[in-house]
């Protein structure tokens, strides 16, 4: 077994993210000053043409696959990956002792990242990362453009990158596939697409030796399945599709994000699979079991009005902005305007269903409706008012119209912000303790195998 504890202390103090051209230049260096260890190659290229570069070190039996920012807006894997690269190349036995083919890929979406790098640097704050924050809509996202053929649901149409990542995990055809997704506001959990009982210890180890809460509130969508505290079975769509199909009308695929998952593409190969999610902000009341006197179901739907408002406000200013279709907010935000009706008639309907067993929310459900979704509702603000400012720029004709209508959308994100961090004074977790708790994930996860 690893030792830990002496690889963790190795673990830089970073304060920052490291951009895109960063990463591609360490990566560069690396492979120039250990050419017999790493071998560096291009598996593809993005939408805008950024090669995607993949570092495959080590020898070993088992092949694990590890990729990050799986979404443009999840970097803590881009620096956990940079780490181990580094370390794997300068110890021998290290790479003898986990025995592994490491296929690394520090960023498979450059483009979509790239629009999240003004935040990267700081300050770490609510409006910062609110305000500078990008996201695409499901059938721009990496992690859920791979093919399915499920009842109605039928997509085979796999972005550029998705089509790299699918002829990587071809190739290797891994033990172990890690996609380094991370969290916003909350606390760490985790999805693993096997029952691993043994496993779930040191992953609950390597989240609370760090004081890093794990999520006690509610999971991150109705149909997950619990194996154990903050530990889920994996989603798959046809899952959200069985959903939709129970608590909404209609054709369910119109509902589901886009195709499937790395995880469900990986499956022909008896791949183990494992995401952890980890926050970049923390409050105390989110791994807060205790009671309080508010109904569950109330608390559920005290989430569905605050989702109904901030949908109420967005709306009608998004279908203010005309001819920006090739803006790339546009598209997340016409996914967001176009889908949340249905979600919530499908979660109130769902939220009916619990009343026949309802209980006491705790403090962690509790503020899990209640501040969790106005933080991540307030996201959406953050692109309208970035899409705002494109048009002005690509309109000549209405950039004033554009910019009023930005300083209008700015100014109520503004207000959320500062209603939370006034009344739900946050901290913001060191970026070394998620580097590291994501890192202890991924190898006490391969040492399973």
């Amino acid at each position: 077994m690893f030792n830990w504890k002496e690889l963790e202390s190795k673990i830089p103090d970073y304060q920052v993210f490291w951009t895109i051209d960063e990463l591609q230049e360490r990566s560069e260096v690396l492979a120039c000053e250990y050419p017999d260890v790493i071998k560096r190659s291009i598996i593809g290229h993005s939408r805008n043409g950024e090669p995607i570069h993949c570092l495959k070190i080590g020898q070993g039996r088992k092949r694990a696959v590890w990729f990050g920012c799986p979404h443009p807006n999840e970097p803590i894997g881009t620096l956990t990956i940079d780490f181990l690269a580094e370390t794997l190349a300068k110890d021998t036995a290290l790479r003898e002792e986990l025995d592994c083919t490491f296929y690394l890929v520090k960023c498979i979406d450059p483009d979509g990242t790239r629009l999240n790098e003004g935040w990267f640097k700081g300050p770490f704050d609510f409006y910062t990362y609110a305000r500078n924050f990008y996201r695409p809509a499901g059938k721009d996202q990496v992690e859920w453009t791979f093919p399915i053929e499920y009842k109605t649901l039928s997509f085979n149409s796999p972005l550029p990158e998705t089509k790299a990542l699918m002829q990587l995990i071809d190739m290797a055809e891994p033990h172990f596939l890690y996609s380094l997704h991370n969290a916003g506001f909350g606390g760490a959990y985790f999805y693993i697409n096997k029952p691993i009982p043994g496993l779930y210890p040191d992953l609950h180890r390597s989240i609370e030796d760090l004081g890093i809460p794990l999520s006690q509130g509610e999971p991150e969508v109705p149909w997950a399945v619990t194996y154990a505290k903050a530990i889920y079975e994996l989603t798959r769509s046809s899952d959200a599709y069985d959903y939709y199909a129970k608590y909404t009308e209609g054709d369910p695929a119109t509902m589901v994000l886009a195709g499937a998952s790395s995880a469900e593409y990986a499956a022909q190969y008896n791949t183990l699979a494992l995401v952890s999610e980890l926050p970049y902000f923390y409050h105390p009341s989110i791994d807060d079991t205790s009671p309080t006197d508010v109904p569950r179901t109330e608390a559920l739907s005290q989430a569905v009005d605050f989702t109904e408002e901030m949908h109420g406000f967005l709306a009608p200013r998004f279908a203010q902005i005309k001819d920006c279709q090739d803006a790339p907010f546009a598209g997340a935000l016409q996914d967001y305007v176009g889908k949340t009706p249905h979600r919530i008639r499908a979660q109130k309907a769902w939220i009916e269903k619990q009343k026949q067993n309802d209980r006491l929310a705790t403090t962690a459900e509790l503020f899990d409706n209640n501040v969790v979704t106005r933080f991540y509702g307030m996201l959406q603000y953050g692109m309208l008012v970035r899409l705002c400012h494109w048009a002005a720029e690509h309109s000549p004709d209405g950039t004033q119209y554009y910019m009023e209508l930005a300083q209008e959308v700015d100014t109520a994100l503004q207000r959320i912000a500062e209603d939370l961090e006034k009344n739900y004074p946050y901290q913001v977790i060191p970026i070394r303790k998620l580097v590291s708790a994501q890192l202890a994930s991924g190898l006490y996860s391969l040492a399973q195998l």
